[in-house]
C-alpha cells in the first residue's frame, strides 16, 4: 500500500473523479463487482488519467479527456514502485494500451505542458 500511496501523492489525487460511466476507460474494464474490474479516474482539470488493472488485458482510453495536445503514458508497477514510460501520444482520439506483463498494473497518462 505504501507504493500506491506514493503514486497518488505524486499526482493531483484530490482532483480525481471516478470514471463510473466508462467515458475515459472505454473498454477492457472487466465486470463491476468482480475481481477483474479495472477502476479508473480522471483529474477534473484534465491533467491526469489513472487506472488500476488487476490483471493484464488490453484497455482502450479516450485520450481526448486529457487537456493539451499531447500526453505521456507510463505504466506503474505496484509491486516495485517503478514507472515504465511507453510513449507520448496525441490527445485527439482513442488508443489501446497493453500492460508490460501479466501481473496487475496502473496506467498513468499525464498531459504534457506546452513548454516540454
Amino acid at each position: 500500500m505504501d507504493l500506491l500511496q506514493r503514486l497518488f501523492l505524486s499526482r493531483p489525487w484530490h482532483l480525481l473523479v471516478p470514471d463510473f460511466d466508462h467515458k475515459v476507460l472505454l473498454s477492457g474494464y472487466g465486470t463491476w463487482g468482480k475481481e477483474d474490474y479495472a477502476t479508473a479516474a480522471r483529474a477534473s482539470d484534465g491533467s491526469t488519467i489513472i487506472a488500476y488493472l488487476p490483471s493484464a488485458r488490453p484497455v482502450t482510453i479516450d485520450l481526448t479527456k486529457i487537456t493539451g495536445s499531447k500526453a505521456i503514458c507510463r505504466w506503474y508497477d505496484p509491486r516495485t514502485g517503478v514507472f515504465t514510460e511507453t510513449g507520448i501520444y496525441e490527445t485527439n482520439g482513442t488508443r489501446e494500451f497493453l500492460p508490460p506483463s501479466e501481473e496487475d498494473w496502473v496506467i498513468v497518462l499525464d498531459k504534457i505542458n506546452q513548454d516540454q
